[in-house]
């Protein structure tokens, strides 16, 4: 197993990193004051984008965290992350990682990654715009990397909940900043989309080198600023209709995603270090099985995608690993008895994804059925997502769906229930949102689905139910200890059942 990074270092550094401060002057450190040097905005981009998808992506806070609580994969090896006990050491690091990136003196791999690179693509060309006109328009660049904060920070608030924001990226004049509520997060976020969807330019170049997810394509990047809107803003629906549904009817206004030729996707490559992490991590252990919810509702739906979410075990069978097992449980039980994740998800080139068609579809359904746009029917945008889906999932296979097969699904196998909406959308969203861990579980957080996750099967367990949140690292607790208790005050018990802000039900 990857070695967890020294949880001293972390403490030691996590007075300058861990609350997002970064040197205001870092394009003048140990440099000729005769020849300032030009930092590559186009190296940050590519930077952030690659790291953060690589975390969001990884063993760690994908396969540990957000494809367990989701509750896609089961542990069959070093079971504490499924039984809800948390490993603090990497709490500390991936929080540092998402604001900061990773740090030299950490873990010897490449300083930066972090939403620290994309504020200062917009400090760069905020303050030295004719310094960085050969990476692409201005604006454009400033939209692009406020698009990517957006995409990191709803997901950092999502985890934690109330967290550095308004106060976070200040350099090293502010290094406690205070947690902001996640109900101003989230206003700001869909201001902060608007204003980047508002700001491009699309006959204009973005990024003319550097963009891992549109080439510098700013037609797909208003779109995605769109549809990242919609995320935000359906999200925060239960607690605040009035403002998600403004939002909501915005975002379609000016554009959304259209097919999946429009999926803000992370396209690994076959050789190292430019692999799927997963993949990488799957040459050398083998520790998590495709679950037995997820295996249970497949197979209930002869669900054509069940090929390429898992293979069959020695048997040729398809068949879950139970939830939850205990270390020695698991351990009793042979990988060949059980699916394992596919060759799809598993292979060198199986893309990261940011945002894909079929989430923005069964939002447009679930707008509908809450009466915030009237145009479409709730039915037609859930029967659009599930073949999006289908034939996403079919085309990283390198096949196509039969679109009768697709067709029967909707209509008979899983046919939308408008007397139990959340139901039929929190399903089969839930299964369309495989791979993107930390999404599936905040949906079944959000929309309250039954029948499909299950509490695990042996204890002790840590809290109670399955968790909502997740725990502020220590290294807060010890090193921002004010901002922290003020936030603890306001949200509510640092437990892992203490709800997000939108999370009402």
């Amino acid at each position: 197993m990857r070695n967890i990074i020294n949880h001293i270092k972390v403490l030691m550094l996590a007075g300058l990193i861990v609350t997002v401060s970064a040197c205001e002057d870092f394009e003048e450190m140990n440099t000729n004051p005769n020849q300032p040097p030009v930092v590559p905005t186009s190296a940050l981009l590519t930077s952030a984008q690659k790291q953060l998808m690589d975390h969001i992506w990884d063993e760690w806070h994908n396969g540990r965290f957000g494809m367990l609580y989701a509750q896609y994969w089961s542990a069959n090896e070093y079971t504490d992350e499924s039984r809800y006990q948390l490993r603090q050491g990497v709490n500390d690091n991936y929080w540092v990682y998402y604001y900061a990136g990773r740090d030299a003196l950490l873990d010897g791999e490449t300083n930066g990654g972090g939403i620290q690179d994309l504020q200062e693509i917009i400090r760069l060309n905020q303050e030295r715009p004719q310094d960085f006109a050969a990476y692409g328009d201005t604006e454009n660049q400033i939209a692009v990397a406020m698009i990517m904060k957006a995409w990191m920070f709803q997901i950092i608030t999502d985890i934690w909940g109330d967290v550095p924001y308004a106060e976070a990226l200040q350099g090293s004049g502010d290094v406690s900043p205070a947690y902001t509520p996640q109900a101003e997060i989230y206003t700001s976020l869909l201001t902060e989309l608007t204003e980047a969807s508002n700001m491009i330019t699309v006959e204009e170049a973005g990024f003319a080198t550097g963009d891992l997810i549109y080439s510098g394509d700013m037609a797909k990047w208003k779109k995605f600023a769109n549809s990242l809107k919609l995320r935000v803003a359906i999200r925060m629906a239960d607690r605040d209709p009035a403002m998600a549904a403004t939002a909501i009817q915005e975002a379609v206004t000016a554009g959304v995603f259209e097919s999946n030729d429009d999926n803000a996707l992370l396209r690994y490559v076959e050789t190292v270090p430019n692999n799927n992490p997963l993949n990488e991590d799957r040459k050398t252990r083998a520790d998590f099985a495709a679950s037995e919810p997820l295996i249970d509702l497949l197979k209930a739906y002869n669900d054509p995608r069940i090929d390429y979410y898992a293979a069959p075990n020695a048997n040729g069978e398809y068949v879950g690993l139970t939830y939850g097992l205990t270390q020695a449980q698991a351990g009793a039980i042979p990988n060949s008895a059980v699916s394992q994740p596919s060759e799809e998800v598993l292979q060198p080139n199986a893309p990261g994804v940011y945002m894909d068609y079929a989430e923005v579809l069964f939002t447009l359904s679930e707008a509908v059925a809450r009466g915030f746009i009237t145009t479409g029917t709730a039915d037609g945008y859930y029967n659009q997502a599930i073949a999006a889906s289908m034939e996403y999932w079919a085309g990283l296979g390198g096949a196509t769906i039969d679109p009768a097969v697709v067709q029967n699904y909707y209509t008979t196998v899983a046919p939308y229930n408008p007397a139990n909406w959340k139901q039929s959308i929190g399903e089969q969203k839930w299964l369309a949102l495989y791979m993107q861990g930390i999404q599936g579980w905040t949906e079944w957080r959000r929309l309250d689905f039954t029948g499909v996750l299950e509490m695990p099967a042996a204890g002790p367990l840590v809290g109670t139910g399955i968790p909502v949140r997740v725990t502020y690292p220590v290294s807060e607790q010890r090193l921002n200890q004010e901002s922290y208790n003020e936030a603890v005050q306001r949200q509510g018990p640092d437990e892992l059942g203490t709800r997000m802000w939108w999370d009402v039900n």
